[in-house]
């Protein structure tokens, strides 16, 4: 079954944990600079929120990589960037609609998030349980809650490609 990374920003400290646990597990050095998940303060809310890439696979589409260093792992669906292979042009960091893909200052080549192979340190080192690794359907059900939750609030999250179907063509 496909497992999904998810954030629950209301349990969320801001401690920068997932940060350091990711940082940690990819380069060998706590430095959240280097971290494939951010927490980002959000404006007018007294919370911060983890945030990072949620596979949508643009930066794996064909083109976009010159190095085809972009590729999605077929045992967890994560999207890979080997970085034996990226050259650190940032054509997957322009076509990230969520800003969730960064170049590392060590060795300027793409980082995003990849799971872990499976086994998201994130998780495991968030102290509140804002981040869980859920079965897809189990997700569902959590990114149902959290939007019904934002339309209560009037609050409607951005998407950022507008469906083919056009109000013209219904």
């Amino acid at each position: 079954m496909v497992k999904m990374l998810m954030a629950i920003p209301d349990r969320c400290t801001g401690c920068g944990r997932c940060e350091e646990a990711c940082s940690f597990e990819h380069f060998n050095i706590i430095d959240p600079s280097l971290s494939a998940i951010h927490v980002v303060r959000l404006e007018n809310e007294p919370l911060d929120a983890p945030t990072f890439c949620i596979e949508c696979g643009l930066c794996a589409m064909p083109g976009v990589c010159p190095e085809n260093a972009i590729y999605r792992d077929p045992n967890t669906y994560a999207v890979i960037i080997d970085r034996n292979k990226c050259d650190g042009c940032t054509n997957c960091i322009v076509v990230c609609p969520y800003g969730v893909i960064t170049l590392d200052h060590i060795e300027k080549k793409a980082v995003k998030c990849d799971l872990c192979g499976g086994d998201p340190q994130c998780v495991k080192a968030c102290p509140e349980g804002a981040l869980a690794y859920l079965e897809a359907n189990d997700a569902a059900y959590y990114k149902r809650y959290f939007f019904a939750e934002l339309q209560k609030k009037g609050m409607v999250p951005i998407v950022p490609y507008p469906s083919p179907r056009t109000r013209e063509a219904i």
